[in-house]
């Protein structure tokens, strides 16, 4: 969610202060509790185990919050996992493999909550056939297959997912220290991916202007700034109305909306623009980055990169750090190739390797979670 903060900074309007303020709306347009009601874990009356752990899966973070995940149970004691083509994101991720890394964080999540229910999930990527390289097929992506094993090894980062948040709040001046740093990477052991990270001030400062060009290319650019801009959920009727998105609720964001000073059609426009341009300035005054990083970019590893990413943002929560992706740098749209190669030498990745993720690392402000689509959404049964 844009910050009450970063939008006053970036409004500089006084008509919306003023209503706002003159007519005592603090707390109007909450964040609606039916969009977030995922996040207080399944309904007791949620019997069969598979819809348990699929309640916590669909708490993985994953890219524009666009939640692509379809999932069959028709199969007893399986789950089929599809996903939905309806969401992707051609214009930014137009290999989707950031949606492949949202996918991944999604099966590493209900393995986990598998294992909680004395359950052991094994994963059958591509049971039909692999996917192109550059396209997501219409064949399932796995068949999740839930054994019951007592023996099964429950996984202590699951304590975290209901608290797991994406924090996009400026972060504050307190160093993240080497040993938490170990710890991030400590949880990413036995997957095929490389953890990086630096308190550096000359390569924070290198990564940030970086960040920045990258952020400019993408909202300069009408199509990818659009597909962003089309998830924009303005005030808590929309948030509640779709329950996925970038959201953005509250008086400021209220009154600004029903006045017509912010809109997704003035969004597009250049004062939006410039307003989203700013947006970026207080995150990047950070004291630390992360990335991960992968040898390989066949769609098996990017669904490992999302099980490593969700395990360190789940490791990041027990420690008390934030974590929020810039993943602009990394987009493989045509104008965003120089700058996805500068940071690529930027964090030491060899030509033949991949950057799959880059985040922010420090300390914020809690924030509430995002919203989360209803299960029979996404279940077919």
């Amino acid at each position: 969610m844009t910050t009450r903060r970063n939008f006053l900074r970036v409004a500089g309007t006084s008509a919306v202060i003023l209503a706002a303020g003159g007519y005592g709306l603090t707390q109007c347009d909450p964040m609606p509790e039916v969009a977030v009601e995922a996040w207080a874990g399944p309904k007791p009356n949620v019997r069969d185990p598979r819809v348990r752990a699929l309640s916590f899966a669909l708490l993985a973070p994953n890219p524009h919050n666009k939640q692509p995940w379809i999932v069959d149970l028709r199969e007893p004691g399986v789950a089929t996992f599809l996903c939905d083509r309806a969401r992707l994101l051609p214009e930014t991720d137009p290999y989707s493999r950031q949606i492949m890394i949202g996918c991944g964080a999604f099966l590493e999540l209900l393995r986990m909550a598998a294992a909680e229910l004395g359950l052991r999930a094994e994963v059958t990527p591509f049971p039909a056939g692999d996917w192109p390289e550059n396209s997501v097929g219409e064949q399932p992506m796995c068949r999740v297959a839930f054994v019951p094993d007592a023996g099964a090894k429950r996984d202590p980062l699951f304590a975290q997912a209901l608290k797991r948040r994406t924090n996009r709040n400026s972060f504050d001046a307190t160093a993240v220290l080497p040993a938490e740093a170990a710890a991030l990477g400590a949880v990413l052991e036995g997957l095929p991916v490389r953890f990086g990270w630096t308190a550096d001030g000359r390569q924070i400062a290198q990564l940030a202007g970086i960040a920045k060009r990258a952020w400019d290319i993408e909202i300069k650019k009408d199509a990818t700034f659009k597909e962003s801009v089309d998830v924009f959920r303005i005030t808590g009727e929309e948030i509640a109305k779709h329950r996925d998105g970038l959201s953005m609720h509250g008086p400021f964001f209220w009154w600004a909306n029903k006045l017509g000073l912010f809109t997704k059609d003035n969004a597009m426009e250049p004062s939006g623009r410039a307003q989203a341009l700013a947006l970026i300035d207080p995150q990047l005054a950070v004291r630390a980055f992360g990335w991960i990083v992968t040898a390989t970019n066949d769609r098996r590893t990017q669904l490992a990169a999302g099980a490593a990413y969700v395990r360190a943002n789940l490791k990041a929560t027990e420690l008390g750090l934030a974590m929020h992706p810039l993943s602009q740098a990394l987009q493989e749209f045509p104008e965003m190739l120089p700058s996805l190669a500068e940071h690529k030498r930027a964090v030491g990745a060899a030509e033949s390797e991949t950057v799959q993720m880059f985040f922010r690392l420090g300390r914020a402000s809690a924030v509430g979670p995002a919203p989360r689509r209803p299960l029979d959404a996404i279940i077919r049964a």
